[in-house]
């Protein structure tokens, strides 16, 4: 599987290459498995936090602001 899900694509879109380089891998183990979403928390940038979450469905993105 090398298309990423729409709602990675989306979430990606705007986003700068240092912060694509960053959560790219993330998007890409969740691929890997095919069972779960990610999860991004923090404040953006250098401030934020992926992982793959398994509250979160596969190929949705659940991003919480703190």
């Amino acid at each position: 599987m090398d298309k990423l899900p729409v709602e990675y694509e989306q979430y990606l879109e705007g986003k700068d290459e240092f912060h694509i380089d960053t959560i790219m891998p993330v998007f890409r183990e969740s691929m890997a498995e095919g069972k779960f979403g990610v999860h991004i928390r923090g404040l953006g940038g250098h401030s934020e936090q992926a992982f793959v979450d398994e509250a979160v469905p596969f190929g949705k993105v659940k991003v919480t602001v703190v």
